[in-house]
């Protein structure tokens, strides 16, 4: 009898210029998007909810957005598809301006382990995992005929959650190492106990590329806000002299009124000419008052710039403080299941069947089959081989002959692994 593992993963990762992984986008994977537009004639940025939110990757690889309609999603990265539908939205609607988009993968598509194992079902995805850690999440093989007593579940139950606890402890690390290193502003300090892990400069690069994305959009939030500033302060200027000129024409018709009035006392000059000067007098007096609300209204802008700024340093600066306490916390947490993992462990070492090494000498055929490759021809992987999105692992146990031999049983105090 043989044990059938059908697995669903997320999709294989693309190169980056400077040879790092990229997530790739896959079917069923659930991508947050984000559209605005910084429009330079009024000065202002517009954010489109509409044609974003929430959107998932259908089954033939596409999504499809209002006014940017279908776009092919499957195997691009965050960014291209962002591209895309920026570009895609600049030749429909032929809008002036800057329009950008932001997309970014908020749930990956899960896995499904079926067969022989323990718990068989739905289970979450995260990039990275392997086929081992898979299994561990189904609670292991379930070999048929194992004379498998609970200390020898337990133990398999409590090492399984005791690496998944591991793998997410290192993502923690590297996340606070990387927001340490934002509030300081510095580089990434690797902590010893990340140096030392497998994928420990795997983490700390993705946490780098995170660092560099939201400084960049940092940066560019704060630029944009400056150049707003300095156009209102030329614009203030300007008023200013513009307030300036019409004061000087507003006491010049006021004298020539003031000259008009005395002619026409001593009857050198008609009424006429003093209403033309009068009129003339409130021409005048509305432009400078229009001049002066202008250069109020600038200065108004000017502040809520400048506040906008502040907030924006401000808000930066609370998340980062905010996401280290909870990062902390986080880490001192999963310490604890760890330490209660590893007792949970050497505990059900002492209470077990006697018959873990003897199927464990068993190895197990791993045979992955994937569509695009090798015409659907199934191809031997191992345990550590991570998964791709719509992969089928066969796991194939053959059963051991039965033995009655006594076995040594690791001490009690050996950790899981």
């Amino acid at each position: 009898m043989s044990a059938m593992i059908w697995l669903l993963l997320a999709p294989a990762a693309a190169m980056s210029q400077d040879g790092v992984q990229v997530p790739t986008l896959a079917p069923f994977q659930v991508l947050e998007i984000r559209v605005g537009r910084w429009d330079p004639v009024s000065e202002s940025y517009t954010a489109w909810a509409e044609v974003g939110g929430s959107v998932t990757v259908q089954s033939d690889g596409s999504v499809t957005l209002p006014l940017v309609g279908r776009v092919e999603a499957a195997g691009l990265t965050t960014e291209t598809i962002a591209d895309a539908i920026a570009t895609r939205l600049r030749d429909r609607i032929g809008l002036r301006g800057e329009i950008e988009a932001v997309v970014t993968i908020a749930e990956y598509a899960p896995i499904y382990v079926l067969g022989d194992v323990r718990a068989p079902g739905e289970y979450p995805f995260k990039p990275g995992m392997t086929v081992v850690q898979a299994l561990s999440l189904a609670g292991g093989i379930d070999r048929p005929g194992a004379s498998f007593l609970q200390g020898d579940r337990s133990a398999l139950t409590a090492q399984g959650n005791y690496r998944v606890f591991e793998q997410e402890l290192l993502r923690r690390l590297a996340t606070l190492a990387r927001l340490t290193a934002e509030r300081d502003g510095r580089e990434i300090v690797v902590p010893e106990e990340l140096s030392q892990a497998s994928l420990g400069e795997e983490l700390v690069a993705q946490e780098a590329r995170i660092m560099q994305s939201r400084a960049s959009a940092f940066n560019s939030n704060m630029m944009q806000i400056e150049e707003l500033e300095t156009l209102l302060r030329n614009r203030i200027d300007r008023l200013g002299q513009q307030a300036q000129l019409r004061e000087e024409q507003l006491a010049l018709v006021e004298d020539e009124l003031a000259d008009a009035q005395q002619l026409a006392e001593r009857g050198l000059s008609t009424a006429a000419r003093e209403r033309d000067l009068q009129r003339r007098l409130a021409d005048q007096q509305v432009n400078l008052l229009e001049v002066e609300t202008s250069r109020l209204n600038a200065e108004q802008r000017l502040n809520e710039a400048r506040r906008d700024r502040l907030d924006l340093a401000n808000a930066r600066a609370s998340e980062v403080v905010q996401g280290i306490q909870d990062q902390r916390a986080a880490i001192a947490e999963l310490r604890i299941r760890m330490e209660t993992e590893a007792a949970l462990y050497a505990n059900a070492l002492g209470t077990g069947s006697g018959f873990v090494r003897p199927f464990a000498e068993v190895s197990p055929d791993l045979l992955l089959l994937r569509e695009e490759d090798n015409g659907g021809a199934p191809v031997i992987v191992s345990r550590t081989d991570r998964l791709s999105g719509g992969d089928v692992l066969e796991v194939r146990m053959p059963l051991p002959e039965m033995t009655t031999e006594t076995v040594r049983r690791p001490e009690v105090g050996e950790t899981p692994g």
